[in-house]
């Protein structure tokens, strides 16, 4: 049994009473979105609201959505894996939060890829002022190429990117998760982006975050790059407390500086919080 399996075991999973179709899950904050094309729906993968429905602001009310992808394993089904803490605090700062729960049978990179980018044109066109991708690992790279296919994406949050296996297992392939990142940063089409690497990320070929800042910058779109912070170790690190104390804040003021341009960071984000005087 793996590390990421073991962990699971420990968890408890909340997300059964919580899944619905998105047209019951939008009813229930008042929106008005179509159900996805019939080629969309019928791949194994679901969108459920992460928090109560009875706590869906609705186009209106919240800040945007955000929709939360998990990452993929050949042993377990990742769509069991806890939401990560930090998620849970943008719901508090008024966010609508929602995962994409994927089979892994039928979880390839273009066909989630595509279903994120339909899910967020919805979204968008139901009211929604902004709509953030979030994801670990496999989550993140399908976040990217969604920004790449869809200019309804406003900012992308990932995590430890990774889509090609890890340097014990698949040695002739892991170095794909860099050279992979960089061609999906290289076609964001408008999204923000943030990204964070990890010390000790068995998925991480290394020198990613130092190439991923040289692209964005030449590509002049607004990032945030973190770039193995201290203490924090593992490809999992992301789902920790540690992790969201120290950073939920930080990602909840990039999801929704729309007026964000160039290098940021987490002490420029929360000095412009502060003087917007934003809680």
């Amino acid at each position: 049994m793996t590390a990421l399996a073991r962990a699971y075991r420990k968890r408890p999973h909340r997300y059964g009473r919580l899944i619905c179709h998105l047209k019951t899950c939008l009813a229930a904050a008042m929106t008005v979105i179509a159900l996805v094309p019939a080629a969309v729906a019928q791949a194994p993968m679901t969108l459920v609201p992460v928090q109560e429905q009875a706590t869906l602001r609705g186009p209106i009310r919240a800040e945007g959505v955000v929709i939360w992808s998990h990452g993929r394993s050949v042993e377990v089904e990742d769509s069991l894996a806890p939401t990560p803490e930090y998620i849970a605090e943008m719901r508090k700062a008024g966010w609508d939060t929602f995962r994409l729960n994927r089979l892994r049978a039928g979880d390839t990179l273009p066909a989630s890829g595509a279903a994120l980018a339909n899910y967020a044109e919805r979204f968008k066109a139901s009211g929604y002022r902004r709509v953030v991708l979030a994801g670990q690992s496999f989550g993140a790279f399908i976040s990217l190429i969604a920004a790449g296919r869809s200019d309804a994406v406003d900012a992308v949050i990932g995590t430890a990117p990774a889509a090609y296996g890890n340097f014990e297992d698949s040695y002739d392939t892991f170095r794909l998760n860099a050279t992979r990142l960089y061609e999906l940063l290289e076609s964001v089409r408008r999204a923000r982006v943030a990204l964070v690497f990890f010390h000790g990320d068995e998925f991480d070929p290394g020198g990613r975050g130092d190439r991923a800042v040289e692209i964005l910058a030449r590509r002049d779109l607004p990032y945030l790059v973190i770039d193995q912070p201290a203490r924090l170790v593992s490809h999992w690190a992301a789902s920790s407390h540690a992790f969201t104390t120290r950073f939920s804040d930080c990602l909840t003021s990039f999801a929704a500086f729309d007026a964000a341009h160039g290098t940021l960071t987490c002490d420029s984000l929360l000095t412009t919080k502060r003087v917007a005087g934003l809680p």
